[in-house]
């Protein structure tokens, strides 16, 4: 606690004196990055000693100095460290792709299978449903198109879906829950999310067509959304089999590779109206599933994805728009509540065809409440394709994210410990 309060109290100081030049764009954005790398970081370490996920901590020490509270970043400084937006999504992508591995979902393949094709169906279509009868009521919607509004639920019910497989391996290693109802949480939260990312792209696609004047949505147009999404595979194809030729017989620096080849392929993709995060999700599956490398791919990003994560998480934060999230906060909350409904609904029905057994039907559904890097990843991709509703999207998705990663955690933990799979000296 004391190095939080020295690192706040060292910024106070600086944006109260008169002799520091805070009017220098460079040199306040250099600044903002040292400051909320380190108070970001710390907050995160507090966060995590009321048993809720860094991610968490994170986003919330983004909020608290960002432009709308103490102002310890400005809009300036936010837009500048936004650039590293691209490396995070990429890095997040590998993990996810890498984290599928196939010989873990081979026993239970059936279950797994008819959740997430359950959970994804009730979920979307429920959204979507909820955003056309919600259309005269929720002021976010009042001077959008009937088209319009249906792209923005689509897409809301896509990102609903997607679940946090990094918090969901947090609990279960926090709680050391071992059994068949964690391991099928963690493959259905990995599979769910490999399966969303593939469905956003084409979703993406449908969603700029439906709410463009300049595209048609026709056979044409369908089989351009099929070249992007089979071209993207391709190239993660080629960007996998880079990795695994690099990580075998050069094995250099392989932070500093991996790093490149995260930031590089989400510019270059996004040039080119290719789908990043789709891109590196099959380079990691690739790398994890058809080679010995999987190991030293993980371990590479994860000793240099923390100081990545902690920035971008905080910016995400910092850019949430206090004032619009004041006027849709009833909005936030009732998609969190309607989230929570609808997953219990698809994991039920899911299960249940599986002939799965009672508490899995009842009670797994729990495990699938948080959301983090994916969920986020993919809402500031819909800010970038929709400069006139993306940004309200991306501050509703925010405030949905971090209700669900303060309540996520608590539930799946006691599942975890109803279910008698944690150890009770876990949750010491």
């Amino acid at each position: 606690m004391i190095p939080l309060i020295f690192v706040f109290l060292c910024m106070l100081f600086l944006k109260s004196s008169a002799l520091f030049p805070f009017t220098n764009p460079q040199k306040s954005t250099s600044i903002a990055l040292g400051f909320i790398l380190l108070f970001a970081f710390l907050f995160g370490k507090q966060i995590n000693r009321f048993k809720l996920p860094q991610i968490t901590g994170f986003i919330l020490a983004g909020v608290v100095c960002g432009p709308y509270v103490m102002k310890f970043l400005s809009s300036t400084d936010v837009r500048g460290l936004q650039l590293l937006d691209g490396l995070a999504l990429s890095l997040i992508a590998l993990t996810a792709g890498g984290e599928m591995k196939i010989n873990r979902l081979r026993g239970r393949l059936k279950t797994i299978s008819f959740i997430v094709i359950f959970q994804t169906l009730v979920i979307v279509g429920g959204f979507i449903l909820f955003g056309l009868v919600a259309r005269s009521i929720f002021p976010i919607f009042s001077e959008m198109t009937a088209p319009t509004i249906f792209a923005f639920s689509l897409l809301l019910g896509i990102l609903a879906t997607a679940t946090s497989p990094s918090t969901t391996i947090a609990i279960i290693n926090e709680t050391r829950s071992q059994g068949k109802y964690s391991d099928l949480i963690l493959s259905v939260a990995v599979v769910k999310d490999f399966f969303i990312i593939i469905l956003f792209a084409f979703s993406l696609s449908i969603s700029m067509s439906l709410t463009s004047l300049s595209r048609n949505f026709d056979m044409n147009f369908l089989l351009n959304i099929l070249k992007e999404v089979g071209f993207s595979i391709g190239i993660g194809l080629i960007v996998g089999g880079s990795i695994i030729l690099y990580l075998k017989y050069i094995k250099k620096e392989l932070t500093v590779f991996i790093l490149s080849i995260a930031f590089f392929t989400y510019q270059i993709s996004q040039s080119y109206d290719y789908h990043p995060l789709l891109i590196c999700l099959t380079a990691g599956f690739l790398v994890e599933n058809f080679s010995a490398q999987g190991e030293k791919l993980i371990l590479a990003i994860e000793k240099s994805s923390l100081p990545v994560y902690v920035v971008f998480f905080a910016i995400s934060g910092a850019s949430l728009n206090l004032d619009a999230l004041k006027a849709g906060w009833l909005l936030a909350l009732l998609c969190v509540l309607l989230r929570g409904g609808f997953k219990f609904i698809g994991t039920y029905f899911g299960a249940k065809l599986a002939r799965d057994d009672t508490r899995m039907q009842k009670k797994s559904w729990a495990g699938f409440i948080s959301q983090a890097g994916v969920a986020l990843g993919m809402a500031i991709v819909i800010e970038e394709s929709f400069p006139g509703w993306g940004g309200e999207f991306k501050t509703l998705v925010l405030a949905i994210i971090a209700l669900n990663q303060i309540i996520g955690p608590v539930i799946l933990q006691r599942f975890l410990v109803q279910s008698g799979e944690a150890e009770k000296k876990g949750l010491d």
